[in-house]
């Protein structure tokens, strides 16, 4: 065999193994620090849980007060690793404002993506909002009207959630909301992403299970035809919410150096847990 051939075949595994690392590609969060209770996020010991992995940076606080916490938001049937990440939203004098906490993603996905966080909360008021977010870096914290994709069981006005892109926006318009002080699993799917600077017809999707729901659910390894075929409401055969959306001729993907933050508006008491990021599944 030449050089040049031998070359060419090298630069073709090459290519090969980077597919197949982006097309398998996780990232995870438990928040299983190596810090004191209280501890502000970006802090020794509270940079990055011990099973963390798939990012290129530690976690920052960008506004509001991020701390890491002892309290493990476990779920019955679910693996749970210590810990949870506290959000505060700033102090106002009559409000409570916004909390941002980010991280830069180490991977670029096409296709379908899986994902899951939990949370908790204490009594949301009207206008609260809770959310991951999916955004390029900015100088300007990201909302969800301006991030790439917006997951949100809580949103503005509303008790229920919705899920979007930039201006295109399902909204969960029935089902049971989120009560306060229990922990939520929240799952959802994009589907069919085109590879960076490409563009084709995606779906987002977002399901809020409260934790029978979550358990139940689990028993079929979240089938989404399960899913899918479950009405709304808080029985443990049901889903909590459940919203969809379209966008046709679309560029927005996942890709290497894009930012994952956890988003907190108005919600007292805000917990967030076991952050999850896949190819192959729930």
């Amino acid at each position: 065999m030449s050089y040049c051939s031998k070359q060419f075949s090298f630069l073709n595994f090459i290519a090969l193994l980077l597919a197949l690392h982006q097309s398998h590609a996780e990232i995870t969060e438990s928040f299983n620090m190596s810090a004191v209770s209280g501890s502000d996020i970006g802090s020794p010991g509270a940079r990055a849980g011990a099973d963390s992995k798939g990012w290129m940076s530690t976690w920052q606080t960008v506004v509001g007060t991020a701390r890491y916490s002892t309290d493990d938001l476990s779920i019955d049937s679910l693996s749970s690793t210590g810990g949870s990440l506290q959000l505060r939203g700033e102090k106002k004098a009559k409000s409570i404002g916004r909390a941002v906490v980010m991280r830069q993603m180490d991977a670029t996905y096409s296709g379908d993506v899986y994902g899951q966080f939990r949370f908790n909360s204490g009594s949301p008021h009207n206008d609260s909002v809770i959310g991951v977010l999916f955004s390029a870096p900015s100088q300007e914290p990201p909302t969800p009207k301006t991030a790439m994709f917006a997951i949100c069981p809580k949103r503005w006005g509303s008790n229920y959630g919705m899920i979007g892109a930039g201006q295109k926006v399902a909204k969960v318009d029935m089902g049971a909301a989120c009560e306060a002080f229990l922990n939520y699993l929240v799952l959802w799917k994009l589907e069919n992403l085109p590879e960076p600077g490409k563009r084709k017809k995606i779906q987002l999707k977002m399901w809020v299970l409260n934790e029978a729901q979550a358990s139940h659910f689990k028993a079929s390894n979240f089938s989404e035809n399960s899913l899918l075929e479950a009405s709304r409401g808080s029985e443990k055969e049901q889903v909590s919410q459940f919203t969809s959306v379209t966008i046709p001729n679309s560029k927005r993907t996942l890709a290497r150096g894009m930012v994952v933050s956890l988003f907190n508006f108005s919600t007292p008491q805000l917990y967030f847990d076991e952050i999850h990021l896949s190819a192959t599944g729930f």
